[in-house]
């Protein structure tokens, strides 16, 4: 009698894919990447310390209302799943620019960050990125399939770093003072 023992190797690969960004033919990873680049460019050489700090404010505000809100959250639940994403996107971008309107004529920040060039550039790319990260995380997958996204702005690790690193640039760059007496 012959025995015929077989053996099985699995192996795992923990290669990353890699964003593919073709100018001449441009997908959702050239798109992303241009967006994030021409977005801090701009956003950090026209914007003040004060409206990064409005802006940001907005955001956050914005994310908590519409993720967390128990009356929207029931009412998004009964949607038809091809609207579901449309509300909620639009009800982000709208509580948003609402709250963007509130913020900047009612409160008055004095923002003591962003004193230096690279800061404002700093939180103004982490601004952008949050930004895109909370855009595109109410864009279902099926509508647009790009591994830029996935890594940097949709992905669990990668909406983590754009939801806290605002928050941890402005709490490094805050003024130190000493006061000795």
């Amino acid at each position: 009698m012959e025995t015929l023992i077989g053996t099985t190797t699995t192996t795992f690969n923990f290669a990353l894919p890699t964003p593919q960004v073709n100018i001449t033919a441009p997908s959702w990873d050239t798109f992303l990447l241009l967006a994030f680049v021409g977005g801090t460019v701009i956003y950090s050489f026209f914007v003040s310390r004060e409206r990064l700090a409005i802006v940001l404010l907005s955001v956050y505000s914005a994310l908590a209302v519409v993720l967390t809100t128990p009356v929207l959250v029931n009412a998004f639940s009964v949607m038809n799943s091809d609207d579901f994403f449309k509300y909620r996107l639009g009800s982000f971008i709208g509580g948003f620019l609402l709250l963007y309107a509130l913020y900047s004529h009612n409160l008055s920040l004095r923002a003591d960050i962003g004193h230096a060039w690279w800061q404002g550039i700093l939180l103004s790319s982490l601004q952008v990125g949050l930004l895109m990260s909370s855009i595109l995380y109410f864009i279902p997958k099926q509508y647009f399939t790009s591994i830029m996204a996935e890594l940097f702005f949709t992905g669990d690790i990668a909406r983590s770093v754009w939801i806290l690193a605002p928050i941890g640039a402005m709490v490094i760059m805050r003024p130190h003072t000493h006061n000795t007496k």
